[in-house]
This record gives C-alpha cells, sequence and structure tokens, in this order.
C-alpha cells in the first residue's frame, strides 16, 4: 500500500506595522542533521604575553570564571618560555592553569607554540629579530639540539602541572619579527635552517622520549601568497596531527585592516580540499572589527572546514584587540568577546558541525550537534544592509526549546527569545550575529526520515505584498492528502482554503483576501518533523 503523506498549511495573522514587514519575503535556513563534516576540537585564545599580568590582576578570579564559565573557552595558547633549564613564568602559568581547571572541572586543551628557542640556539645569539638556527662546527644546523630543547620544555611543563596536549615548533617560521621570532624556511638552504627537518627531529625526539604531547603545524602567518602550502607540501605529514595556520595573509583582495571575510573563502576551502585527513587548527588572527571576526570565524569553520579556531589575545593591557583588556585594577569586556561567545558558548570539544544552508548570500550560517544527538547550535551571520526574515527548517531533529541569543552594534549577547519553539520565522537584523541553542533529539525511526523536504518543495506566494488575491505553488513527489487553513493570530480558524488528496506534481491554489484586513500574514507547511513557514503581506 503506498503511503499517504499529510501536509497542513497554517497561515496566522500578525499585527506587525506592514511597512516594517517589507524589508524582505521570508526565505530558508535549512539544517540537515544527518549530514556530518568535522568534529571540533573547540575555541581558544592566546596568553602569550600576559600571563604575568593575569596571575596577579586583583580581579583574576572574575575573569577566570569569564572564560570557562562565561565565554566557554576549551583551548589556552601559551608561549614556550623554557629558558636555562627551567620556565620563566612558570609559578604564573601554573596558578593560572590550576584555577581555570579547577573551575571547569577538566585541564584546559593547553597549546604551547614557540616564539623562539633560545639565544645560545639562534643564528644571531638573540630571540629577537628573526635569525635561523645555529650550525655546529661541521656545518650543520643545530636540528638535535633544538628538539631536545622542546623535549626538555615539554617535561618542565608537565612537572609544573602545564602538560602540553599539542605543540607548534615555530611560530610564523616565514616572519622576521623584532619582538621574538626564528626563521626556518619550508626545506633547509644556505642561510636558513629548513622547518621540515626540525620537525622531523622534534618528532623522532617525543617519540623517543615516550611523551604523548601531539605536534601541529606550519603555523605561518597567512594562507594567502602559498604561504601555507609552501610549507605543507615539504612535510612528512606522519609527523603531524593537525595542520595550523594564521590568517593574516589570505585575502583574494587586500583593501584594508578590516578584511572581507568571503575573500578568505578559496584559500580556506583549498586547504582541506588538498590536505585532507587531519584537523584543521586557526591559531591566531586578530583583524577587522567584532562583526568581521564571527563572519570570518564563519567562513572558517564552513569553507575552510576547522575544527579549532583560536583568537590571539585572550587577556591584554591597553592596545590591542583582547577578549577581555586588563587596567590596574578593573577589566573591561570588549565587544571581540561577544562575537566568539556566539560559538564557544555552546560549542565544544566532540561536538560535529552538521549541514546549514541559506538561500540568501547575505546570510551565513553554520550549525553543531553534541555528540548525545540532544543538543543543536544554530549560528546565523546576517551580512546584509536589510533585516532578513528566514524560517528555519531543521531535519531529523526534533527541537523541544531554543534560546535565541543575539549581538549588533547595540546588542550584546542578548537574549531575545527564551522559549523559541520554531514555528515561526525568526528576524534577522543587517549586521547581526544570532546564536539558537536547542535542546531536543535526534529522529532516528526511518519512516521520520523519509518525510524530508525531498518530497515536497513549497514557493513563496506571488505576488507579495497582494490585493486582493495572491497565488501559492508547491509541488508534491507523491500522491498526498493535503489540508489548508487559515487562522487568526488568536489561533481561530477563519476559512479552510483547501483540503482533500492531491496528486503527485506541481499544484498551485489562490488566495483571496478580499474579506481579510489588511497586515502580514504567515503560511506554514507541516509533515512529520518537518516544517516550514513563509511570510505573506496583503496591503489594500
Amino acid at each position: 500500500m503506498k503511503k499517504q503523506f499529510f501536509f497542513c498549511v497554517i497561515i496566522f495573522l500578525s499585527n506587525y506595522e506592514i511597512a516594517q514587514s517589507l524589508n524582505t519575503s521570508a526565505g530558508d535556513i535549512t539544517v540537515k542533521t544527518k549530514e556530518t563534516h568535522q568534529t571540533m576540537i573547540g575555541f581558544g585564545a592566546s596568553l602569550a604575553w600576559a600571563d604575568d599580568q593575569l596571575a596577579v590582576h586583583p580581579k583574576k578570579d572574575e575573569i577566570y570564571n569569564l572564560i570557562i564559565n562565561d565565554l566557554g573557552l576549551g583551548i589556552l595558547r601559551l608561549r614556550n618560555t623554557y629558558r636555562f633549564g627551567a620556565v620563566g613564568n612558570g609559578y604564573n602559568i601554573s596558578k593560572i592553569v590550576s584555577a581555570l581547571s579547577t573551575i571547569s572541572g577538566k585541564k584546559p586543551i593547553i597549546f604551547i607554540s614557540s616564539w623562539s628557542p633560545p639565544s645560545e640556539l639562534k643564528s644571531n645569539n638573540n630571540t629577537s629579530n628573526g635569525g635561523t638556527l645555529k650550525k655546529d662546527s661541521t656545518g650543520k644546523y643545530v636540528y638535535s639540539d633544538f628538539a631536545k630543547y622542546w623535549t626538555d620544555a615539554i617535561q618542565e611543563y608537565t612537572a609544573l602541572g602545564v602538560a602540553p596536549d599539542y605543540i607548534s615548533i615555530q611560530n610564523e617560521p616565514d616572519f622576521t619579527a623584532t619582538w621574538e621570532s626564528c626563521i626556518l624556511n619550508a626545506t633547509e638552504n644556505t642561510g636558513n635552517a629548513g622547518y621540515n627537518k626540525a620537525l622531523d627531529s622534534v618528532y623522532a625526539a617525543i617519540q623517543n622520549a615516550g611523551l604523548l604531547t601531539k605536534i601541529i603545524g606550519p603555523e605561518p602567518l597567512g594562507i594567502g601568497y602559498d604561504d601555507f602550502t609552501r610549507y605543507a607540501n615539504m612535510l612528512n605529514k606522519n609527523h603531524l596531527d593537525g595542520y595550523a595556520y594564521h590568517l593574516y595573509t589570505g585575502e583574494s583582495d587586500y583593501v584594508n585592516d578590516n578584511h572581507n571575510p568571503d575573500l578568505f573563502y578559496g584559500n580556506l576551502n583549498s586547504i582541506p580540499t588538498n590536505y585532507s585527513g587531519k584537523p584543521i587548527w586557526m591559531t591566531e588572527y586578530d583583524r577587522g572589527d567584532w562583526f568581521n571576526t564571527a563572519w570570518l570565524i564563519n567562513n572558517c569553520i564552513v569553507a575552510g572546514n576547522v575544527s579549532a579556531y583560536l583568537w590571539w589575545e585572550l587577556v591584554w593591557g591597553s592596545g590591542g584587540k583582547p577578549l577581555i583588556e586588563m587596567q590596574s585594577t578593573s577589566y573591561t569586556i570588549s565587544k571581540y568577546y561577544w562575537a566568539i561567545k556566539h560559538f564557544s558558548k555552546f560549542i565544544s570539544a566532540g561536538w560535529e558541525r552538521v549541514t546549514a544552508e541559506s538561500d540568501s548570500d547575505n546570510i551565513k550560517t553554520s550549525a553543531f550537534i553534541n555528540p548525545a544527538g540532544n543538543k543543536l547550535t544554530v549560528i546565523v551571520i546576517n551580512t546584509g544592509s536589510k533585516t532578513q526574515t528566514k524560517n528555519l527548517n531543521i531535519l531529523d531533529f526534533k527541537p523541544d526549546n531554543g534560546i535565541v541569543f543575539r549581538t549588533t552594534d547595540n546588542l550584546n549577547y542578548t537574549v531575545i527569545d527564551s522559549s523559541f519553539n520554531n514555528i515561526q520565522p525568526l528576524d534577522y537584523p543587517a549586521r547581526s550575529i544570532t546564536t539558537i541553542s536547542f535542546s531536543g533529539s535526534l529522529v532516528t525511526s526511518v519512516q521520520n526520515h523519509q518525510l524530508t523536504p525531498y518530497r515536497f518543495s513549497i514557493s513563496q506566494n506571488y505576488p507579495n505584498p497582494f490585493n486582493p488575491a495572491t497565488t501559492i505553488k508547491f509541488t508534491l513527489t507523491e500522491k498526498s492528502d493535503v489540508r489548508i487553513i487559515l487562522i487568526n493570530v488568536l489561533g481561530q480558524v477563519v476559512k479552510e482554503i483547501a483540503s482533500g488528496n492531491y496528486s503527485a506534481g506541481q499544484h498551485q491554489l489562490k488566495l483571496d483576501g478580499s474579506d481579510l484586513s489588511s497586515g502580514v500574514y504567515f503560511y506554514r507547511f507541516e509533515t512529520g518533523n518537518y516544517s516550514i513557514t513563509k511570510k505573506l503581506v496583503l496591503l489594500k
């Protein structure tokens, strides 16, 4: 016996201002919870040079609580300060990590990167101003000494209770900095040591020492100008546990400091395409404003397939773009804090990215589900200049309740709906970030899985706005029962527009609004666990 699918179309009458509703017709955002992508390692930021200030700050405990409980960061990036047989700032680092671990109930993921090895290993006898590894008396670069520096550092950090989960053997090996830096070319030449040989030496030393620390790299300045590929192509990928890069280059057309996030798209996408099989980390960035930051995070995750995203300054003094700016006796939360919180608060290690699609180029969206399958996070960024109204269509997941958070130029991670039921569409203002945190459950039955929008499609009514009539078109792939009713804002049925069994194919229905008042309406299709709502306007 052929299965019959039931469709219900409900049209809601609203009291919104008509002029406000004319920004755009309702479109669609679709989340496909059974189409999974990368597994997330998490979000984090760097404490590279501010650990001493944080450890003694009078409000350090409040800041620790913000980092863990409010911001939800799970990765801490540290600078390798192992020198002269000890970690130079080990006492403060140990206190900070201990405090963060106590609050969260577990140690954060520790990622240690080196800005420069000790001066005695440098060709210029200085940790600053570039230089490379020095050569021994036979004219060979001291790769084995460099590897011992790393294994000694790992063991010393571990003794302090700060065991590194991941290391990067050289931060930005392609960049000469006046503070600390060390140039390692992609391959060795007479002027500079080779990153590939340094990596091989460190990997072998870690294995021989029986250490569990993982290595990610090559962590170049950016992904433009072949910054990443010229290093990655020369590496033994079996010696890496993940690929890492920064984003200070990589857009296709550099304009100014406020980089256009979409111009990174091609280079971001090329890395998972050409270097698959290992997690991808974006380990440092601090350009653009708060909004472009969120926009670029989305593009890194969706186009770049990154599993870990790290901002540069976690805490800092005056200047820079920290998430938390420390003054002598107080602190200030920056706008970047709220932008990153839209991702970090409800996405943790082990969550999987699932497919999220929008019918608008100006709507950037991503979605994530937790390992238990009972939490779903959807993030929507409107990069356009007008409010857009969107139906959120969630496949194979039954949401019980959603909390909607929003950041705009005038709002900071503000709750705009604490019981979002996903029945009516949601407005997404221009230049806004919206996070929806759902509780619910995955739909596992075969029957429910078949009830997807691939069984039908619904077009936006035309014309819209209309007076007095408009047409609604829909297409069925199988013979199905269809009912269309009109209700008012009180939930009262005004009329039954259609009810009956419709054959497979395209159908159109005429809605006559001659007896209706001007206003905004919504028509909604429901089938099993799938639902869709679209907006229409009667303007007399």
